[in-house]
């Protein structure tokens, strides 16, 4: 009985391994052909989700495949994240194992360009540039005051359109004051991001806010106002919406029945 038990576990243990080797050689022949696809200078990371993996493997399916690829320079920019949600990634076993695999179908991508709060503020000229999502009661304050920072109110309309608040230090008469601006950001041109900023508190001792000047306040607006260009999602994916997240502007879209084939 001993030596069946052991016998079993060893057997397990095999089955693991190859499941995992199978995962690995998949996961390589998909990367290889994603970075030509994606104009990549190195093979992105590519983990295929789901275990048994030979399950899938056998069925021609993966269900769940997650691609990402970081510091791909776009346009100014030089950390751009690129991310990919591939959903039922139909496959052949044997041709990925011996390496002639010739086409990838894939039903559903969810692609994802990530800009970071690092790159963008070294852009603007902002080096300690943070980006969070705005706050539900600065967005409503700045939508009712609006025309007092001369850009209307910092909304969320639609899905290519979200709120952010942005800081940062800039200067202000000589001194490095840090400065926070409530505004938005909007998919524009395809693949452009435009950030508007409509509102700003400024802090210079930690006190409270002191007023400025309606000049002064657009000088200071206009130092975090920029377009971007965020780059191409993934697999011809066509941007449709932006989010805010701590740390980074995301331009997401999704298609669906897309086909990769070799060269």
């Amino acid at each position: 009985m001993k030596k069946l038990v052991i016998a079993i576990v060893i057997l397990a243990g095999l089955l693991v391994v190859a499941d995992f080797g199978a995962a690995a050689a998949a996961e390589y022949q998909v990367s290889n052909r994603l970075r030509n696809v994606l104009g990549l200078a190195d093979d992105p990371e590519v983990r295929v989700n789901g275990f048994p993996f030979l399950t899938q493997a056998a069925a021609g399916d993966f269900r769940d495949v997650q691609v990402s690829a970081n510091g791909v320079p776009v346009g100014e920019l030089r950390d751009v994240g690129v991310e990919a949600t591939l959903r039922h990634v139909r496959l052949s076993l044997s041709d990925v194992i011996g390496g002639s695999l010739q086409e990838v179908r894939i039903d559903e991508v969810e692609g994802r360009v990530r800009l970071r709060a690092s790159d963008l503020g070294r852009v603007i000229g902002i080096p300690d540039l943070r980006i969070e999502p705005a706050p539900p009661e600065e967005v409503e304050e700045a939508a009712e005051g609006g025309d007092e920072a001369g850009d209307g109110a910092a909304t969320a309309s639609d899905a290519t359109t979200a709120a952010v608040q942005l800081t940062g230090s800039i200067d202000l008469a000589g001194e490095q004051v840090e400065v926070s601006v409530i505004g938005t950001i909007s998919l524009t041109g395809g693949t452009q991001v435009a950030i508007s900023p409509s509102r700003l508190a400024v802090d210079p001792g930690g006190t409270g806010p002191v007023e400025l000047a309606p000049q002064l306040q657009q000088s200071l607006l206009g130092s975090f106002s920029t377009t971007v260009e965020a780059g191409n999602l993934p697999l011809d994916v066509t941007p449709t919406a932006v989010r805010v997240e701590s740390g980074a502007l995301l331009v997401a879209g999704s298609a669906t029945d897309v086909v990769i084939r070799n060269g």
